[in-house]
């Protein structure tokens, strides 16, 4: 590129010969090359490693890991017993002399007690957390297609942004021999004045654009930063060559993927599975638990005593009576139920947003694909043609500067558009991928 320059400008400078016109001209073909211009000196981002970063450093992902341990060392917990229940008893001590073989109703007695909840109930709990786990993990699984989804639109974003600054870079040199041919033409009476003063507008308009392109670079990299865990003013470093990835988009593929695939109608089916466990656990604590008592009673040889200071044991068994089941586990079984059948509903609502979120995807992809393909099968080797003819017809005052200015400006306006199209096909693709729950692709 830095050997191409100075040889254009001689070329375009130089309006005597109609050989250097041409010469100019296939100069402008292959100044409209992709790829020419490249920032060696900074390094180039990898599309991959920067995902890697992400889904390592992201802390609202290390939040849901930190989230899905906690709601796994909850299931045991879930299904273990209460804990038992030691008590130790110092009984009918008279508090004339505090003396243990006063009397045959003294003594010291130590009791044990453990509740049994009634068949079902722990594994239903039990059950009722292990599906809690489950939709923080399918949650988590989510964010991490919505962690690199974000990833991808960014880096794409950024390189239209790095390939639109280099082709408006390009396209401002070729612009200014363009002023200086006019300066040319018009120094020796063949040219007017407003010609070059046209350019001059237009150079300023290329100025703007570059402006407003470097605005866009710094707030996607600091939006990368962020998603990576940076300082929102590190240094990114600039992106490689973006071609269209190869792909088969068929509708009804991915609608049957996503169905078993997505992660948030995991979560839902977590939440279903959840609920109908609450249902059971409220059904079996219509039944009594049973509360079991041990006791050891240690007394004294007393006098008088019919069984000569015997100990005592004591055993006991109780149970609770649910009597009030009409006001409180028939209301948690119903409550259940409703959740169930809301569960229901929200996951049908939601694989028919992703059915019509999956059609949309796939005509913007098709379209993105057949633009570009189009701009660079047809148009834009057109619009070259129509410049280099332009060009030439300027050369010998058959036609005006307007009409080579126009000529220039189309051209690289479809430089910028079929690049635009590439991107956004690729960020089309990556938006296919976040709602499919798995890649569509092989990279």
């Amino acid at each position: 590129m830095k050997r191409m320059i100075p040889a254009l400008i001689w070329c375009l400078s130089s309006a005597a010969s109609r050989g250097l016109f041409k010469r100019a001209m296939l100069l402008i073909g292959l100044l409209h090359a992709p790829g020419l211009a490249s920032a060696a000196d900074e390094p180039v981002l990898k599309l991959d490693a920067l995902i890697v970063e992400a889904l390592t450093n992201n802390p609202s992902l290390a939040a849901l890991r930190n989230r899905f341990e906690a709601a796994q060392e909850r299931i045991p917990q879930a299904g273990a017993l209460m804990d038992p229940m030691l008590r130790f008893d110092l009984s009918n001590v008279p508090i004339s002399d505090f003396y243990f073989d006063s009397t045959p109703m003294t003594g010291k007695q130590l009791m044990l007690s453990q509740r049994f909840p009634w068949w079902g109930e722990l594994a239903a709990r039990e059950r009722m957390a292990t599906h809690d786990a489950g939709v923080v993990e399918a949650t988590y699984d989510d964010c991490l297609l919505a962690v690199t989804n974000m990833v991808r639109q960014v880096y794409y974003s950024l390189a239209f942004a790095d390939r639109a600054t280099q082709v408006t870079l390009e396209n401002q040199q070729l612009l200014m021999d363009f002023v200086r041919i006019a300066q040319t033409k018009y120094a020796v009476g063949r040219g007017l004045q407003q010609d070059v003063l046209r350019a001059q507008v237009y150079l300023s308009e290329l100025d703007d654009r570059l402006i407003v392109l470097r605005q866009q670079h710094s707030t996607l990299e600091a939006r990368l930063n962020t998603v990576l865990n940076r300082l929102p003013q590190s240094p990114v470093g600039v992106t490689g060559e973006v071609t269209m990835t190869p792909v088969d988009l068929q509708v009804d593929t991915l609608q049957q993927m996503a169905l078993a695939s997505r992660p948030a109608l995991r979560a839902i089916d977590h939440t279903r599975q959840r609920w109908a466990a609450a249902g059971v656990l409220a059904d079996r604590q219509r039944r009594p638990d049973i509360d079991v008592i041990a006791g050891y009673r240690q007394r004294d040889d007393m006098p008088v005593d019919a069984v000569q200071g015997s100990d005592f044991i004591t055993l006991v068994i109780s149970i609770n009576l649910p009597i009030y089941h009409d006001r409180k586990q028939d209301r948690q079984e119903a409550e259940a139920h409703a959740q169930v059948r809301a569960a229901e509903a929200e996951r049908e609502a939601l694989r028919q947003q992703i059915n019509g979120t999956l059609q949309q995807l796939v005509v913007d992809a098709r379209a993105h694909r057949d633009r570009a393909r189009l701009l660079r099968t047809a148009i834009i080797p057109q619009a070259e043609q129509s410049l280099s003819s332009s060009l030439a017809g300027y050369e010998v005052d058959k036609v005006d500067f307007l009409t080579l200015l126009s000529a220039h400006v189309t051209l690289f306006n479809y430089e910028i558009d079929v690049f635009r199209h590439i991107t956004n096909f690729e960020k089309t693709l990556a938006d296919l991928e976040a709602v499919v729950g798995r890649p569509i692709t092989v990279r």
